[in-house]
């Protein structure tokens, strides 16, 4: 009995230690390639993003050899661009050599800026479990580190792919970030003995918004506009601040955001949904605080150098300075942001939910720049020129945020 007892912890701890081993063995593994026109990017970017994917625990490396992969990968790019490399292939591949998950990075350089791509394969059926894009002026092998940093962040945040129903559900990486402003009244125009002496500040006079909405948190970002209008035969690649990804898009006209296969027209395919321009009087209702009624010059402060970018040389990285009321950023400087209205004068009269003039081909903006000389052109119920902007002008200190209707 004891013998038999003795045969029996002995299968079961063979029985264990085979559950120990498979399960080990079921992690999943990771192939990291990454071409494009910088050899000298290659090593120590696949170094750097197979260290940062694997150190959740998630995958582990792959013992295959890819270098003839690597090798075939890159000749196709040089041949084609990425668009000409095959998902479909590539997953089979992998699937065939054993492998998981694949990472490709394809680093597109124009002049010298360069447009990180990643995705993250599931070789399984060859869909995609993460994206990501990064944006950088100047890159070299020591600048590995940051660009593996932001695309893993993508990868395994935000940029991750739900499966099935939840697909759906899902923020898609480049999506803007929205905060909720509630329906209310205010007061809309210049308020102070600052205003403009040509009066198209004037006169002051109550509005009242009858539906919620929601007003991006930041200023749309170079990323964002590089993913939404990639692969566009004269969109894809506007702006003049190309240092950084998260630099507000400039250099944008109000017909590339709001015309046919533009920004707004992609961006609502990508998502299902019905992002558009904010109304003026949003806008100016969403930089006062909305029902907070917030009693500043600014958009959340007396002081502009707390909130907004202005007399200074460039862009900045949206987000730095502080929010206002409401938690929304650079609503004040940076740069300039176009609104839905065309240019036309104020009325005395309470208005409800009002959208401008009909006609005209000159529109509004909004908050001030990095340019404006001082902060008085960045107080909260400054309109640009007399004029606005004609419907397809570009200038490094235009740019916008988006809003969408509460449901």
């Amino acid at each position: 009995m004891r013998k038999n007892m003795t045969f029996l912890c002995a299968l079961l701890l063979v029985g264990a230690a085979s559950m120990m081993t498979a399960g080990a063995q079921a992690k999943p593994t990771l192939a990291v390639f990454v071409v494009g026109s910088d050899n000298t990017l290659v090593t120590p970017l696949t170094t750097a993003l197979g260290n940062n994917l694997t150190s959740s625990g998630r995958y582990t490396l792959t013992s295959v050899s890819i270098s003839g992969k690597l090798t075939e990968l890159q000749n196709t790019y040089a041949a084609g661009g990425g668009s000409s490399i095959n998902r479909d292939a590539l997953a089979t591949w992998g699937r065939e050599k054993g492998i998981s998950a694949i990472c490709l990075v394809v680093d597109d350089k124009k002049g010298n800026d360069h447009l990180f791509s990643a995705q993250l394969i599931d070789t399984k059926d060859s869909k995609l479990d993460g994206r990501g894009s990064y944006v950088r002026t100047n890159v070299a092998g020591g600048d590995a580190t940051r660009v593996a940093l932001a695309l893993t962040k993508q990868l395994e945040g935000p940029g991750r792919v739900a499966r099935g129903d939840a697909a759906q559900q899902q923020q898609k990486w480049f999506e803007p970030e929205m905060v909720l402003v509630e329906k209310g009244s205010f007061q809309m125009g210049c308020d102070d003995n600052n205003c403009s002496s040509d009066g198209r500040e004037k006169p002051l006079h109550t509005v009242t918004l009858t539906k919620n909405f929601y007003m991006g948190k930041f200023e749309i970002t170079r990323a964002q506009w590089l993913a939404v209008m990639a692969g566009h035969s004269t969109l894809a690649n506007l702006g003049g601040f190309k240092g950084d990804d998260q630099l507000p898009i400039e250099s944008v006209s109000y017909a590339d955001i709001t015309g046919a296969d533009g920004f707004l027209e992609r961006l609502n395919k990508l998502t299902g949904k019905s992002y558009r321009l904010p109304t003026e009087a949003e806008w100016e209702y969403a930089v006062r605080g909305g029902q907070h009624k917030s009693p500043y010059k600014y958009s959340g402060s007396d002081n502009a150098s707390e909130v907004a970018w202005f007399g200074v040389g460039s862009t900045s990285v949206v987000g730095r300075k502080k929010p206002n009321a409401l938690g929304i950023y650079d609503m004040c400087g940076n740069v300039w942001e176009v609104v839905a209205d065309k240019h036309g004068a104020y009325s005395s009269a309470a208005q409800t939910d009002p959208t401008g003039p009909t006609t005209g081909n000159y529109y509004i903006l909004r908050g001030g720049a990095y340019s404006s000389p001082v902060s008085t052109d960045c107080r909260l119920y400054v309109r640009s020129t007399s004029t606005g902007t004609p419907i397809d002008r570009r200038d490094n200190y235009i740019g916008f945020r988006v809003a969408l209707t509460a449901q």
